[in-house]
């Protein structure tokens, strides 16, 4: 029953808090938010003026390889795939945990060794629980623990310069490749 009442409680805070109040689609505007990164610095979606965000969810200890781990190292094969065509400095990665409680700055940083050493443009953010709550919920996450293990839906997107969603992918079933090719298309 305590599981299901986090999960209550998780839905309850996306769905009425007001800096992301209702899930985002294709098209709209991405209200601004801060967190903390990897390094214990405060950052700001509006940090990354005239560049495209990848946004995405994770969480350091998840268990299962076609979740989180999966996503990871799809954008890290995406980070790579826009440095070699000459258009990292365009993009930036972002990868916000679903475990704030555990994902410190300090579990970030050892989590993302080799990540944010080989890739500039990736990041990790973390926050409160209720400010990860929101912005999840805002881009249509739902998540909830079960029994000490994340449990949650899978959602990527592609924010433009303008902070408008452009591209949503749900689940872990997309390319890289892709992803990036659709990118370079809105960017035309």
């Amino acid at each position: 029953m305590r599981t299901f009442q986090k999960f209550l409680l998780l839905l309850l805070l996306a769905t009425i808090t007001p800096v992301l109040a209702e899930s985002l689609s294709v098209g709209d505007t991405v209200p601004d938010f801060t967190l903390i990164n990897q390094n214990g610095e405060k950052t700001s979606l509006s940090d990354f003026k005239n560049k495209g965000v990848v946004l995405s969810f994770l969480y350091t200890s998840c268990p299962y390889p076609s979740k989180c781990p999966m996503i990871g190292r799809k954008l890290s094969s995406l980070a790579e795939l826009t440095q070699k065509v000459g258009s990292g400095d365009e993009l930036q990665v972002v990868a916000i945990t679903l475990d704030p409680k555990n994902d410190t700055p300090e579990a970030l940083k050892a989590y993302a060794q080799g990540f944010d050493e080989s890739h500039r443009n990736w990041m990790f953010l973390t926050g409160s629980e209720q400010d990860v709550a929101k912005i999840a919920g805002g881009f249509g996450v739902v998540y909830w623990d079960q029994d000490g293990v994340i449990q949650h839906n899978m959602k990527t997107v592609y924010i433009d310069p303008q902070r408008r969603i452009q591209i949503v992918k749900s689940g872990s079933d997309w390319r890289p490749g892709e992803f990036a090719a659709e990118i370079q298309r809105m960017k035309k």
